[in-house]
């Protein structure tokens, strides 16, 4: 006679595996899904929360990507600011600012500037990373979170774990959450989205210094 414990051990085993198989599937959708997204513009809330130094900045604006390798985040308040990446050169202009140039890059394997990570999102199916990190799934009738953690925490310091939040089972990005040492953090919240369509060479513009 089969045990209790076993016919549970036996059916915790099945749910395990159908739903092992059922992440696999939804995975691969959404790889196939940000592999067909050729341009995306959205409202944009971003949140900086450094624990130490104690800083929370909350900023809107728009977010425009156009592939393969163009992105921009255009703020509007508290001060304006652009931050524009056009293949592998970031440029940030801040409040009146002179424009600061930096050069994107990969070493020993991990990006190192984080807006990066949010370029990624969009470019080769969301796969640049992935060697990264393991990845976990979970649903609700009307999200899909895809939550990435570090192989190796060391490699990868500061960065604690990345948050993925997608509509369901429309897999639209609503929001990408960056987690750092000490409780920081800084995440990009996504509204009004608009993918495939037309966007306006301009807003890739290299940003100047306005008077």
């Amino acid at each position: 006679m089969v045990s209790v414990c076993a016919v549970v051990a036996i059916a915790a085993a099945l749910i395990g595996s159908v739903q092992a198989e059922t992440n696999a599937l939804n995975l691969t959708m959404f790889v196939a899904h940000q592999t067909a997204t050729k341009t995306f513009a959205a409202d944009l809330q971003q949140t900086f929360h450094w624990t130490f130094p104690r800083k929370h900045v909350e900023s809107v604006g728009r977010i425009y990507y156009q592939t393969p390798d163009s992105l921009a985040l255009l703020l509007t308040s508290p001060v304006v600011e652009s931050v524009v990446v056009r293949g592998s050169d970031l440029y940030i202009q801040r409040d009146k600012q002179a424009t600061v140039h930096r050069t994107l890059q990969v070493r020993d394997g991990r990006p190192t500037q984080n807006v990066q990570f949010l370029l990624a999102f969009f470019q080769n199916g969301c796969t640049n990373f992935t060697h990264l990190f393991n990845a976990a799934m979970t649903q609700t009738t009307n999200t899909t979170t895809i939550t990435l953690a570090p192989k190796h925490p060391v490699q990868m310091f500061p960065l604690r774990q990345v948050t993925n939040v997608l509509g369901w089972p429309d897999l639209a990005v609503q929001s990408m959450r960056i987690g750092l040492i000490w409780d920081s953090y800084i995440t990009y919240e996504f509204r009004r989205a608009a993918r495939n369509e037309p966007v306006d060479p301009a807003m890739f513009a290299i940003p100047t210094k306005t008077p």
